[in-house]
């Protein structure tokens, strides 16, 4: 699976993507294509946005694949966090462990925007589920709350 991410700046800094208009997730979306110009399968990608960044998720072709070194040719065994929106998904199945929390807690990522956060997963809907079945995956709401208390979880 290849990964671009897009982000969008002004004077405050990083502008949240809830606040972007459709003509900025359009002029995304080209960004990201151009970006993995000659790699993956375009005819199955992922369109998602993270609450900072507008992310396209694109199938590795089979060569691609057959390139790495052999450890990285297993189905992966972790994830980071689940998406803010999915906005389409094409060729690719749309899995629970790929939609967004139903009742995200919001990681706050500078106090003073309050606008740009990390979704914590709630750890009950079924998207949620879904990914806590995913070994390595630190970014949920347990792993958070302990990392407040300074213990693992």
């Amino acid at each position: 699976m290849w990964l671009a991410s897009y982000s969008r700046q002004n004077n405050r800094g990083f502008i949240a993507t809830g606040k972007w208009k459709e003509d900025a997730f359009e002029r995304g979306y080209a960004m990201l294509s151009k970006a993995l110009t000659g790699v993956g399968t375009n005819t199955k990608e992922r369109l998602f946005r993270m609450n900072i960044t507008l992310c396209l998720h694109r199938a590795a072709r089979e060569e691609e694949v057959a390139e790495l070194p052999e450890g990285w040719q297993k189905a992966p065994t972790g994830m980071a966090g689940g998406p803010v929106a999915l906005i389409w998904s094409h060729g690719i199945p749309v899995v629970d462990s790929c939609k967004p929390c139903e009742d995200p807690k919001h990681q706050v990522l500078y106090d003073k925007r309050p606008d740009l956060w990390l979704p914590l997963d709630c750890g009950k809907c079924p998207p949620c589920v879904a990914r806590a079945k995913i070994a390595n995956r630190p970014n949920d709401l347990a792993s958070f709350e302990a990392s407040k208390k300074g213990v693992d979880a």
